[in-house]
């Protein structure tokens, strides 16, 4: 449904806009990917510079696309975000409100909105989609961009219910692969603990006590899945995506020290900071939708991303 479209990815060098945009490209999309600090050496002729936070820019981005993919977001890693709780409402809000107006205005035929699981309530279990309830609060790490995404989601809903704006949403649990950020002060947990293994740190500390469960999805299961939705008739109807399964950061660590071949004894910290116990997402209505799909294993991804991390430091 794509072939020959002008499609917007608006966020084109963060870990999903990054994926998207060669999936897309490979696919013969006419493409508009989005830079914000440094154009990216994949497709450069495929990218250009736009401030989301600034409401010309996303007019100007917008104008003539057919599909538009929000993929833009400021975010952080645990460490940065307790720092600075409230430093990425206002810049989210901005980016996500002025291109959920400026696709209506320009009269983009869909939209697809990348949510995220830090919308949900604490839990112990895998959650469903009809759980969500704006009664009960997000997670205290994640209240701040928890509370965003929320008021997002809403933000669609009414742009559909009074522009007709066709938005699709899915919610992403915890995605690692290629492409990720792997800075310091804004990596998530999966990039840092590879960061470290590949440097052989000794002691190699885990904050935490590492029985925190994650549902990690890699990067292109996720774009296959975001593609699936986009093509389908939901609607403004959340679908979550993720691997269905819990995977404990001990599990995680032992599996990232093997392929990174750093033949250490981890250390685990409970005295630092995590953001949550648990957090796994019940995946069955996409897979009644679209079918049950054969995900990577998280092995095989952490192998994938590990590689493609080694060929940017070369």
């Amino acid at each position: 449904m794509m072939k020959n479209k002008n499609v917007l990815v608006a966020g084109g060098t963060g870990l999903v806009g990054t994926n998207l945009t060669l999936s897309l490209k490979e696919n013969g999309t006419n493409i508009l990917s989005t830079f914000f600090s440094k154009k990216p050496s994949v497709f450069p002729k495929a990218y250009e510079r736009f401030d989301f936070t600034k409401f010309k820019d996303c007019m100007e981005a917008t104008k003539d696309r057919d599909y538009v993919f929000i993929c833009a977001a400021i975010t952080s890693g645990i460490k940065r975000r307790k720092k600075f709780p409230t430093a990425f409402v206002l810049p989210n809000l901005q980016i996500y409100a002025g291109l959920l107006e400026a696709c209506s205005r320009n009269k983009v035929q869909k939209v697809m909105l990348i949510s995220s699981s830090t919308v949900y309530h604490e839990t112990t279990y895998p959650v469903r989609e009809n759980e969500f309830d704006l009664n009960k609060s997000p997670y205290d790490s994640f209240l701040g961009i928890g509370w965003v995404n929320r008021y997002v989601e809403q933000l669609a809903k009414l742009y559909y219910k009074e522009h007709g704006l066709n938005i699709g949403i899915v919610r992403a649990s915890y995605i690692y692969g290629p492409y990720d950020n792997f800075d310091d002060e804004k990596s998530h947990v999966v990039p840092a603990l590879i960061k470290r293994a590949l440097n052989e740190e000794v002691p190699y500390v885990v904050w935490g006590d590492g029985h925190e469960v994650r549902d990690f999805i890699y990067v292109k299961d996720l774009i296959g899945d975001i593609l699936d939705v986009f093509s389908s008739s939901y609607i403004c109807d959340p679908i979550n995506v993720g691997s269905g399964k819990g995977l404990t950061i001990r599990e995680a660590v032992r599996d990232i020290l093997d392929v990174s071949r750093h033949n250490v004894e981890p250390q685990y910290d409970e005295t630092k900071p995590t953001s949550i116990p648990y957090r796994v997402l019940n995946i069955e209505k996409f897979q009644s939708i679209f079918r049950k799909k054969k995900r990577t294993s998280f092995r095989e991804g952490i192998e994938n991303t590990i590689n493609w991390y080694k060929s940017t430091i070369k």
